[in-house]
């Protein structure tokens, strides 16, 4: 009974002891000086097929003032007998003797540890020999470090950084404010420029302008689309100058659809007027070739058109302008009885 008892005490150490000898570690060499590196080689004797699990460490610190410098990758060092090596480069910062304690390495959920080491760190010395070689008057002086300058963040650091977003903030706030004013001149259907009172009348304008279109004969030499383009262009400008309306910038129907919400035109005007958009717009956007009659039709329907206007608008002002002639004449006829009856006397 007892001697199977040492039996299998025995049994349970060389357990152990095999177990324990799965995992080593050792140094490239165990003394440094102060910052110097060396290798720690930690190796693994496992099977084919095993899992093994290397430590991982909190931060860069393997132990007491010893610290990794790299973390090398898993090595197969022997595929005969399948030993791992993992390597890390260690360095430390204190003279003295540091001790890198047993690493736990787990193969198949068992943990296993190596067996531990001790760093030997020694400060920098300098051999006499070797310092008796330095000349001290050829030191340059140590000086401290200097703190931070302010530096000024000039305007050009200014806009180098922002120039930029402020000129698309610009060009953002100007294409909305563009956007802002044309919505309120629309609402309050006012143009959007002040249209000058010319120095002539309207009508004279646009009757002396007719009267050159029909001395160039555009409609007889084939340019169809030019003299309509002519054409409607003293009418549209006409419209402006005695309706104030900006005729120039709105399309035929726009114009119509002005009139006929205003009531200026009679009948016969918004039908004259009505004829020379339409006939124009056919010619110069459609291709259409009015006959050598509709033509000379079109620019008599501009003539009669201005004339009318100009009757019914104008025809009161005129009376009053006559008016004020012929008071002024009776006046100077008057005048010049009393002087005579003064030197008859």
């Amino acid at each position: 009974m007892k001697r199977t008892i040492y039996t299998l005490f025995l049994f349970i150490l060389g357990i152990n002891f095999q177990a324990n000898a799965q995992v080593k570690a050792f140094l490239d060499t165990n003394i440094i000086g102060f910052a110097d590196q060396t290798v720690l080689h930690l190796q693994v004797a496992a099977h084919n097929g095993d899992n093994v699990l290397f430590p991982k460490f909190k931060g860069d610190t393997i132990a007491n003032f010893v610290e990794i410098v790299e973390n090398m990758p898993v090595d197969t060092i022997n595929s005969t007998t399948f030993i791992l090596e993992k390597r890390y480069i260690i360095t430390s910062f204190e003279d003295s003797i540091r001790n890198i304690p047993a690493l736990p390495v787990i193969i198949n959920q068992d943990t296993f540890y190596s067996n531990p080491l001790k760093l030997y760190v020694t400060s920098l010395q300098i051999d006499s020999a070797e310092l008796a070689k330095i000349d001290t008057t050829q030191l340059v002086p140590v000086f401290d470090i200097k703190m931070p300058m302010d530096a000024k963040f000039t305007f050009a650091e200014f806009w180098l950084r922002f120039g930029r977003w402020i000129l698309l903030t610009l060009i953002i706030i100007a294409i909305i404010a563009g956007v802002i004013y044309l919505i309120i001149r629309y609402k309050n259907n006012q143009p959007l420029k002040i249209l000058e009172k010319p120095k002539e009348p309207a009508h004279i304008i646009a009757l002396r302008r007719l009267n050159e279109l029909k001395e160039k004969k555009l409609d007889q030499q084939g340019k169809i689309k030019e003299f309509y383009s002519e054409l409607t262009d003293i009418v549209r400008t006409y419209i402006e100058q005695r309706f104030r309306v900006p005729a120039l910038e709105r399309t035929s129907g726009e114009i119509m659809a002005t009139f006929e919400a205003s009531k200026i035109l009679d009948n016969n005007q918004s039908k004259l007027l009505h004829e020379i958009l339409l006939v124009a717009d056919l010619a110069k956007f459609a291709k259409h070739k009015p006959t050598p009659d509709i033509n000379a039709k079109n620019w008599q329907n501009a003539f009669d058109f201005v004339e009318n206007t100009k009757e019914i608008i104008e025809q009161q002002s005129e009376n009053q302008e006559v008016t004020e002639i012929d008071q002024q004449q009776n006046h100077s006829l008057d005048n010049n009885t009393q002087t005579i009856k003064n030197e008859e006397k």
